[in-house]
């Protein structure tokens, strides 16, 4: 009997991700959608890959697996910019970038100068940063944006044995529920409820993380 390969599932995702990339560069001006739905199409085949597989790192190099997640997610950022549309392409480059990092923490060596308690406040913040760009651009996308790279930067910091004492963990998590709480109250009375949901949930999943990983 032959033994399934799983580390050919990525082809299958790669081929259909490639196929639909092309199908959008010729039929469609919105190519940050595109570069979307084809990762969204590529991430679940590569992730059938990494789990079936007895050892990924045979197949998909920790390394090179981070560095193909920047250089895929720091254009699309750049061309966010560029056609001015930043935060959608924040989403976009996060959606490229977060899983690579996060495979990278679990299996490959630190290449990260930032000790895991530094790389936890810069991700928390560059969160904050796209909920309040969203409050102004966009505050669906943003908070979107804003709950992937904050869940992130929680599994990050736990993935590379970072600890947090607990009265440190104890006030994050209050500060995020009473946050998100406080979002959501000041923006239904200003008018605005579904903001207010989508900005105060990005506080309560964060904080909901943070509590979490603290019982693992």
């Amino acid at each position: 009997m032959s033994r399934p390969v799983p580390e050919a599932a990525p082809l299958v995702g790669l081929l259909l991700s490639f196929a639909f990339a092309l199908f959008g560069v010729l039929f469609s001006s919105d190519h940050l959608a595109t570069a979307l739905v084809s990762v969204a199409l590529l991430y679940p085949f590569v992730t059938f890959g990494v789990v079936r597989s007895e050892d990924p790192t045979t197949a998909f190099r920790p390394d090179a697996v981070l560095g193909a997640g920047f250089l895929g997610a720091a254009p699309l950022l750049l061309y966010g910019i560029v056609v001015d549309r930043p935060l959608f392409g924040a989403l976009v480059a996060a959606v490229v970038a977060v899983p690579p990092v996060l495979y990278h923490a679990r299996h490959g060596a630190s290449v990260n100068p930032a000790s895991p308690s530094a790389s936890l406040a810069a991700g928390l913040l560059v969160a904050l940063g796209l909920v309040a760009a969203g409050a102004v651009a966009g505050l669906l996308v943003g908070a979107l944006a804003a709950v992937i790279v904050g869940l992130a930067a929680v599994d990050y910091h736990r993935q590379r044995g970072g600890r947090l004492r607990r009265r440190t963990r104890t006030v994050g998590v209050v500060g995020c529920l009473g946050g998100g709480l406080t979002v959501f109250g000041a923006l239904a009375a200003a008018g605005r409820p579904s903001d207010g949901l989508a900005g105060g949930a990005v506080l309560v999943a964060v904080g909901a993380a943070v509590a979490l990983g603290a019982s693992k």
